[in-house]
């Protein structure tokens, strides 16, 4: 069966966030029972500029996925222009990253209505209390516009949550009924153990943060929690600058900072050097403010790389203790704390702490078992719906 995705952004995209990992996990996971097609955009979300040697309208196979990259707004509320594609792909599923596309989205649900094509919609954390407050002069409004149009209440539209809040959000902003929505974890990515001879110095600490830099990822907030460290630390930030302004706000923090500790921005990552770079540092730092899953985090803790987090604003809180910190963002000392503790380790004792953390990851992943979740949800979804309506 085929399943048409639609994400805007693809590999080989560097700065689009979790996402693109939740597409190509999938991907990886299920391409032997279900045939995967994307459409993307043909640049990074931070420019305009073409990817050397993609040409636009022209199927790629990368990795197991057929992808087709478009110029930007290609589809973009072209009724005709998006009833021609998805009769030339002709799936059996259209499968969204996002709940906020209204430039692709609303065409493909009106035409998959009547081409009798199921859609599932996985709002990416978009749907919770806490994402739709941010920026909600925007996102508000639009949610009531749907609502009185009536587009997610098309009997051919589902929902993938990954969270309970996200369910709740679905419920009360865009008034999805409970049965239209399947709760599965999202995949997870695979890693390894950290390479041999990795030694840490003790009385030190090399932290690193990965995330889009936004102020949602809270990077001002773990600049100043390392700041006020007593040992010396070195902090790496890596990631593409999403908002410039916030980016100049963290830049005042990292000049204030004591000399003791060094602070820095490293660049961008490439998907495939983003293990490499977790198994080079002491721990994550990410007191994010809100996460519906969380890749980064995963990405981390399959590599081996203790992770200090925020308490209550993703779904691995049950980390603290076993696999790093979880803390309270309305006690930064308890971070500051959090990074001592691991800079006070020798080389045997955070040789243990990462054992513990690459097999609480391994068995986390054993008991959501997400891959069989998503292959139910695809196949309930696409069978439920077309095959009872045709």
């Amino acid at each position: 069966m085929r399943i048409l995705s639609f994400n805007d952004y693809y590999i080989p995209a560097t700065d689009v966030g979790g996402p693109v990992t939740s597409i190509h996990n999938a991907v990886n996971a299920l391409s032997d029972e279900f045939e995967f097609y994307i459409e993307a955009y043909n640049h990074n979300y931070s420019d305009r500029i073409p990817f050397d040697g993609i040409e636009t309208h022209r199927w790629y196979d990368v990795g197991q996925a057929h992808v087709i990259y478009n110029e930007n707004g290609y589809l973009d509320f072209k009724y005709k222009r998006m009833k021609e594609f998805l009769e030339e792909v002709q799936p059996d599923l259209l499968w969204f990253a996002g709940l906020l596309m209204p430039h692709k989205l609303h065409n493909a649900i009106r035409l998959a209505e009547k081409m009798n094509i199921p859609v599932l919609i996985s709002p990416r954390g978009e749907a919770s209390a806490d994402r739709m407050a941010l920026k909600g002069y925007k996102k508000y409004p639009y949610a009531i516009l749907v609502n009185l149009m009536g587009i997610y209440q098309k009997k051919n539209v589902f929902f993938h949550a990954t969270s309970d809040d996200e369910i709740e959000g679905l419920k009360s902003f865009f008034h999805i009924k409970e049965n239209r929505i399947t709760k599965v974890a999202n995949i997870g990515v695979t890693g390894e153990r950290r390479h041999e001879g990795y030694k840490k110095e003790a009385g030190k600490v090399r932290a690193m943060f990965l995330s889009r830099i936004h102020e949602v990822k809270n990077l001002d907030y773990a600049i100043s929690a390392f700041s006020k460290l007593k040992l010396a630390g070195e902090f790496h930030i890596y990631g593409p600058i999403e908002s410039s302004e916030y980016w100049s706000q963290c830049e005042r923090l990292i000049r204030k900072a004591p000399a003791h500790v060094t602070i820095k921005y490293c660049g961008k990552v490439k998907p495939e050097a983003v293990g490499e770079v977790y198994r080079k540092y002491d721990c994550f730092l990410f007191p994010t403010m809100n996460e519906n899953y969380g890749h980064v985090i995963a990405e981390a803790l399959a590599n081996s790389c203790p992770v200090i987090l925020s308490k209550g604003t993703t779904p691995w809180d049950d980390i603290d203790g076993r696999a790093g910190f979880v803390c309270d963002l309305k006690d930064m000392e308890k971070f500051t704390d959090a990074l001592t503790a691991i800079a006070n380790m020798d080389a045997e004792q955070f040789e243990g702490f990462m054992e513990n953390t690459y097999l609480y990851y391994q068995e986390k992943m054993a008991k959501d078992d997400a891959v069989v979740g998503h292959r139910r949800m695809f196949h309930e979804v696409i069978e439920s719906f077309r095959y009872k309506e045709s």
